[in-house]
């Protein structure tokens, strides 16, 4: 059908989308329309990814089925700055992928992108994603791991081409795989774990099995233990690591190529990942490896993510391949100290008495830590009687007080005291947890606790899964009561926190009289003093290398001010100051000294540094005109991306 459109706009007035999520800081106004009207629309929903088939935002609306369907309009809040560049747009009917389009936001938010939208099935490799990838809960986790949109692009292809050959019976199953890479940091061992295994178990974590040559060839399992294991599993994982061939190894490798090559274990997919070295030199040594693997069926990784690309060290991305895996070694993690676990402070203890402000959140966490470690030395002595070590957590405060920042510290806080096995924390919230059809949302919930084993499970405005009206069909309802077992666990190896707006919040807890007695532990978070305000603001222009000239300093000051002053209850708190600098006053900066340079050559260190009194009176009138201090009251809660 023709005349289908997608227009869209990118909105930095967050002021004027004071009812989105308290995590949202960025939007974007969607509209999808059909002058000429289309029929048998129960559900329209539009998905928008970026170039890289990164999942930015969702947009869905119910409609009448026996009404003609014309016109519908999105607010997409997220997190992430909406930047200007290409985006893919998907748009659903009763939750099928209907139609396409590219969209090219550009640099300015004046600007409103239309957009023609054509049919999918034009496009067998999109129409494949939107139906078998895009929702999967392994997708993901391609951009966790910063794979680069080349090796996308080809996995979409190889998937596509697995799944057909399957489809039309020219294959019975899907081939063993190779990931190889140039060396550790390349992610081999993320993608052949998190992206394949979880394509090929359809995320389910149970159909899967991770080995190394390693184990076999050393003895340290069994194999009638682990033959066990690979026959009951869908996908199993086997890492090649760095070997000693002696004949004994050898055998063993050869045996293992033997089961692959003849599909001993006709229902597993094996996976075999390691560097470009290792895989090379267990090809040399064992011959019945030697030719297993086809193009098609391999997968070579450079060390940024993506195909041949130069190699740069980069510890942060080796960090992450380990903790995806579960496998973080002791000395990436208990770092700070030689003596026991709780001796000293921590880098994580150390990063929150630095924060500005939140001191009765910083004596409380103090008493709380102290508490969980004298009730570890009581269990070590056996002088506990009771074993429950649940330290589930409500943080109550209003929007930009630190909640999530301070989430993020407690799970490395708690690790470092041995309290925790991992550490990481899972960010998430309701738009992420509730699924678009029943079932849904009970698998999501379920992913989100599986992930943040080890770590801390945070639900940001945690009041939103509980709603005001008798809706028996609110699928919150379902988040709480998955989350119901791991919160009744005596010794979870995690901790749940909840947060939000206090006032929501106690409402929330009295609709379940067994849901507070599971959060032993509340903190509140007090919003920020005028003082703190202007300290973290001067702490933010500091980091960014800025400088401001006494009058810019007592401008902003003045500012400031006369916002807190003016606050309710809706006020951002440090959100409002992240956003009045990064969208107020270095825009204004930029203004003017690029308006004023005739020539790049005339633009000096000091320009590109030193903001002036104009540039904070320029963004109170462009950008924020005060209007923090009239927000009114949030709309409903509805369906969010």
């Amino acid at each position: 059908m023709k005349n289908l459109y997608l227009c869209v706009k990118r909105n930095f007035d967050s002021i004027s989308n004071n009812f989105a999520p308290e995590y949202a800081d960025c939007h974007l106004d969607v509209e999808i329309s059909a002058p000429k009207g289309l029929g048998g629309v129960k559900e329209l929903s539009v998905r928008i990814y970026s170039s890289s088939y990164r999942l930015m935002g969702v947009g869905c609306t119910t409609h009448e089925a026996g009404r003609t369907f014309k016109k519908a309009a999105f607010d997409m809040a997220n997190d992430d700055l909406w930047d200007a560049g290409l985006y893919r747009a998907y748009v659903y009917i009763n939750g099928v992928p209907k139609w396409l389009c590219q969209v090219e936001l550009p640099v300015t938010s004046d600007y409103r992108t239309k957009s023609s939208l054509e049919p999918i099935e034009k496009y067998p490799i999109e129409m494949f994603f939107a139906e078998n990838l895009a929702m999967t809960g392994w997708w993901p986790k391609l951009y966790c791991g910063r794979f680069k949109e080349p090796i996308i692009r080809l996995l979409m292809e190889r998937l596509m081409t697995f799944s057909n050959n399957i489809r039309n019976r020219t294959a019975k199953k899907l081939p063993h795989l190779l990931v190889t890479g140039e060396g550790e940091a390349c992610g081999a061992k993320a993608f052949a774990s998190m992206i394949l295994g979880g394509f090929i178990t359809e995320d389910d974590v149970a159909r899967k099995y991770s080995l190394s040559v390693s184990e076999i060839s050393t003895g340290a399992y069994g194999w009638k233990n682990m033959e066990e294991k690979v026959a009951k599993a869908k996908a199993v994982i086997v890492e090649v690591s760095d070997l000693d061939y002696n004949a004994h190894t050898v055998n063993i490798v050869n045996l293992l190529a033997s089961i692959i090559r003849y599909d001993t274990f006709r229902d597993t997919t094996f996976i075999l990942h390691g560097t470009d070295k290792d895989i090379r030199m267990m090809m040399e040594k064992c011959k019945l490896m030697d030719g297993l693997f086809t193009e098609e069926t391999t997968f070579r990784l450079s060390s940024d993510r993506s195909i041949g690309s130069e190699y740069v060290y980069d510890r942060e991305q080796e960090d992450f391949t380990k903790l995806v895996e579960g496998i973080l070694d002791e000395k990436y993690g208990c770092k700070e100290t030689d003596s026991d676990c709780g001796a000293s402070p921590c880098k994580a203890e150390r990063d929150l008495q630095s924060m500005v402000g939140l001191q009765r959140v910083k004596d409380d966490m103090r008493e709380t830590m102290m508490m969980a470690m004298f009730n570890r030395k009581r269990a070590e002595m056996c002088l506990q009687t009771d074993s429950e070590q649940r330290n589930h957590m409500l943080f109550l405060g209003n929007p930009g007080t630190g909640k999530t920042t301070v989430a993020k510290l407690v799970g490395e806080i708690y690790h470092n005291m041995g309290l925790l096995s991992k550490g990481h924390t899972v960010e998430t919230n309701r738009s992420k947890l509730v699924g678009e059809y029943i079932g849904v949302t009970e698998k999501k919930t379920l992913e989100a606790i599986e992930e943040a084993r080890g770590g801390v499970l945070f639900i940001d405005e945690a009041y939103t899964l509980v709603s005001n009206e008798s809706d028996t069909k609110d699928f919150g309802k379902e988040v709480l009561n998955a989350l119901l077992t791991v919160l009744s666990e005596p010794e979870p190896d995690m901790i749940v926190i909840f947060a939000g707006y206090e006032d929501k919040m106690t409402a929330m807890m009295k609709t379940n009289p067994g849901l507070k007695d599971r959060f032993p532990l509340t903190f509140h978070f007090d919003d920020y003093s005028a003082a703190e305000l202007m300290e973290m603001a001067c702490r933010s222009l500091k980091a960014g290398n800025y400088r401001l000239t006494d009058d810019a300093h007592k401008c902003l000051a003045s500012l400031i001010e006369k916002a807190s002053s003016r606050r309710d209850e809706y006020f951002g708190n440090g959100r409002w100051v992240h956003n009045l600098i990064n969208q107020g006053i270095i825009k204004s900066m930029a203004r003017r000294v690029m308006t004023s340079s005739t020539t790049e050559r005339n633009i000096s260190i000091d320009l590109l540094c030193v903001i002036e009194e104009s540039d904070i009176l320029d963004a109170e009138r462009n950008f924020l005109c005060l209007k923090t201090a009239k927000i009114s009251s949030p709309r409903p809660i509805g369906f969010r991306a």
